[in-house]
């Protein structure tokens, strides 16, 4: 097992390697943080090889922050509430999670519920309507 991490960790680039081993720790299985640390030592980084990785790290930490903020257009906003149906509205919204957008994810799901309570609401007010009518 440890050769296929040997062989996984070589495969990353320096910066993946130090999150790795630093940040991610608790996330990766024991054999495969000393197999980055070893992969780390073998490629004999120098000082700058490690800040610009380091910078690399910073800047990934930053987009993803940025991504989780991001609001629904007015145009998503619309389609999500007229289409609140149906499997592709819903992968579209689990879309945005996957990728980040905990904002967007948050706001599609909002848009489809108010378009279900909308469309209930107005389906009642008709069917009442029609009763008192007939």
């Amino acid at each position: 097992m440890a050769n296929d991490f040997k062989e996984i960790m070589a495969k990353r680039s320096d910066s993946e390697l130090l999150e790795i081993v630093t940040k991610m720790k608790d996330d990766y299985q024991p054999e495969a943080v000393t197999a980055a640390e070893i992969e780390l030592k073998n490629r004999n980084l120098s000082h700058e090889q490690l800040e610009k990785a380091s910078v690399e790290i910073k800047e990934k930490e930053i987009s993803i922050s940025e991504k989780e903020n991001v609001p629904l257009s007015s145009g998503q906003r619309v389609l999500f509430f007229l289409f609140f149906w149906g499997v592709i509205p819903w992968g579209m919204a689990g879309t945005f999670k996957v990728e980040g957008y905990q904002r967007k994810y948050k706001e599609a799901w909002k848009s489809m519920k108010y378009g279900l309570f909308t469309f209930l609401g107005v389906n009642g007010l008709l069917f009442l309507l029609l009763h008192l009518i007939f």
